[in-house]
């Protein structure tokens, strides 16, 4: 029996979230910046970008940073329960992390 690489990735993802404790149905949701900023309850775009520049959301940590190699501009993916976790924290707590 042969298998496709789609079947081989499907088995080792979910092997992968069952080492971790992850559930499917807990899957990580990323959303680029012009989605982003409303599900989060911004006002715009560039609120949430500043958001990141001011280090309420911490790139590698709730942000992540798609841009190519060698681009100037910043394309970052939101990951939204991280976030929402993040912002529902007290700001002395998320200076202390």
């Amino acid at each position: 029996m042969s298998m496709s690489e789609q079947d081989i990735r499907a088995i080792v993802r979910d092997e992968i979230r069952r080492l971790v404790g992850v559930s499917p149905e807990q899957d990580i949701e990323y959303l680029p910046t012009n989605k982003a900023f409303q599900k989060l309850g911004f006002a715009s775009s560039a609120q949430l970008r500043e958001a990141v520049r001011n280090g309420t959301l911490r790139l590698g940590n709730e942000v992540q940073d798609r841009r190519s190699l060698g681009k100037a501009y910043s394309n970052y993916y939101f990951n939204i329960s991280a976030c929402i976790e993040r912002l529902n924290s007290s700001p002395d707590e998320r200076k202390a992390k």
